[in-house]
C-alpha cells in the first residue's frame, strides 16, 4: 500500500509541476532579427539622405517587429545564447534605442536618430561573437570593415616608392578581397541567385583586382577612382543585403 501511494505521489508532483521554459529554435531568432534588421538599414539609408520623415515609417515596422522579438526570445533564448548573462540588457537596450531612433525621426532629426541607431550593428554583431554565432551579416560586417580601412588610401595615398606603405596597401587588399569572396560564398540561397548581387560581387571583386594594377604601374590617380567607385558599391552591399 506504501509502494503505491509513494507511486501516485511521484506521479502527481510530476504532472503537477509547471513545464520548464523551452528555447527557442535558433533559425526562428535568425529569421526575426533579419526582418527586423532589413527596415534598421533601410532606415539608415533614408536618415544618411536626410530623409527623416520616411525613415520613420521604417523604424516603426521596425520598432513592431524589434518588439515581437522582446515578447518571443528574451525569457526562452537559444540554447546559444542561453548561458549569455547580457542576453535580455542586450534585447532591451536595442529596444530603447529603436524608440529614440523613431522619436528623434517623427521630430525631423535625422542626425539624433542615426545617433541613437548606429550602435545597434555592432550590438547584435557583439552579441552573436561573444556567443559562438555567425551568420551571413557578420560576413558582410567583416567586408564592410575592412574596405573602411582600405579607404582611408582614397584621402592618403601611398608614395609607391615607399616599400612599407606599398605593403601595407597589398595587405589591406588582400584583407578586403578575401572578406568579399566570403560575402559571396557564404551567402544564402536567395541572396546568391539574386542578379543585383552577383553583380555588385563580380564587379567589386574586379574593382579590388585591379588595385594590383594600380600598385604595379604606381598610378595614384587609378587607386584614388578604383576605391570613389568601391566606396558606393561597399555602401551598397550593407544598405541591400546587409
Amino acid at each position: 500500500m506504501r509502494k503505491l501511494f509513494f507511486v501516485c505521489a511521484i506521479l502527481f508532483f510530476t504532472t503537477a509541476s509547471p513545464p520548464a521554459a523551452r528555447s527557442a529554435p535558433v533559425h526562428e531568432f535568425n529569421e526575426a532579427v533579419a526582418a527586423a534588421y532589413g527596415f534598421y538599414r533601410e532606415a539608415f539609408f533614408l536618415l544618411r539622405a536626410g530623409n527623416a520623415q520616411v525613415a520613420s515609417l521604417e523604424l516603426e515596422e521596425m520598432a513592431e517587429h524589434w518588439g515581437v522579438i522582446v515578447k518571443r526570445f528574451a525569457d526562452s533564448p537559444p540554447d546559444i545564447f542561453s548561458t549569455d548573462s547580457a542576453w535580455k540588457k542586450t534585447l532591451a537596450e536595442i529596444n530603447e534605442r529603436i524608440a529614440q531612433g523613431l522619436e528623434a525621426a517623427i521630430a525631423g532629426n535625422a542626425k539624433a536618430a542615426s545617433k541613437a541607431l548606429e550602435p545597434i550593428r555592432k550590438m547584435l554583431s557583439d552579441l552573436r561573437r561573444r556567443n559562438g554565432a555567425v551568420i551571413f551579416s557578420d560576413y558582410v560586417d567583416r567586408a564592410n570593415a575592412a574596405f573602411a580601412k582600405l579607404y582611408e588610401f582614397r584621402k592618403n595615398p601611398p608614395d609607391f616608392d615607399a616599400v612599407e606603405q606599398v605593403d601595407q596597401l597589398r595587405q589591406i587588399t588582400a584583407v578586403t578581397a578575401y572578406w568579399y569572396e566570403q560575402v559571396r560564398e557564404n551567402a544564402p540561397k536567395a541572396t546568391a541567385h539574386d542578379p543585383e548581387f552577383k553583380r555588385l560581387m563580380d564587379d567589386s571583386l574586379h574593382s579590388l583586382s585591379r588595385i594590383w594594377v594600380a600598385i604595379a604601374s604606381k598610378k595614384e590617380a587609378n587607386l584614388i577612382s578604383i576605391l570613389r567607385g568601391l566606396h558606393s558599391s561597399d555602401r551598397i552591399l550593407f544598405f541591400r543585403f546587409g
